[in-house]
């Protein structure tokens, strides 16, 4: 897949560059043509700290490029298109829960979070935000998160 998103490498909060695989237009694609229940919201944790928010999402099996994830004013929106492995597909699951084929998540946040410097890591199966607090409420449109 071609990306054709660039990143300013001075405005990094992070060494380095990550650019997305995936663009917009396929992952959209990809939620619109997937039966509905196949579709999960997978778990959240957010925990208010002294100068920002901790959110966590349980998302077990999931790669970080599988992730495309952007704040639109104080929605963040977090998707993911998880191609499964061929080699599950050879196996007999028992029982088989931590699967997450697609997921559009929607998280509401207070006004004063600043979406704009958010932070995104994925470990161990978690993907965790940490999206700092301002003083007046934030007026960020549109704004894309890298995942670490």
């Amino acid at each position: 897949m071609e990306n054709a998103i660039s990143y300013d490498v001075g405005s990094l909060i992070y060494p380095g560059t990550y650019v997305p695989l995936m663009k917009e237009e396929e992952v959209i694609s990809a939620l619109n043509t997937s039966p509905k229940n196949e579709l999960v919201l997978p778990p959240v944790n957010i925990t208010e700290l002294s100068d920002s928010y901790k959110i966590e999402l349980a998302t077990p099996g999931v790669k970080r490029e599988d992730f495309l994830i952007h704040a639109d004013e104080n929605t963040l929106s977090i998707v993911a298109v998880h191609k499964q492995s061929a080699n599950y597909s050879n196996e007999q699951f028992q029982l088989h829960e931590f699967n997450y084929t697609c997921f559009d998540r929607h998280i509401l946040l207070p006004e004063n979070a600043d979406t704009e410097f958010t932070g995104a890591e994925y470990k161990e199966g978690i993907l965790r935000f940490y999206v700092p607090k301002t003083d007046q409420p934030a007026k960020n449109l549109h704004t894309r998160i890298a995942v670490y």
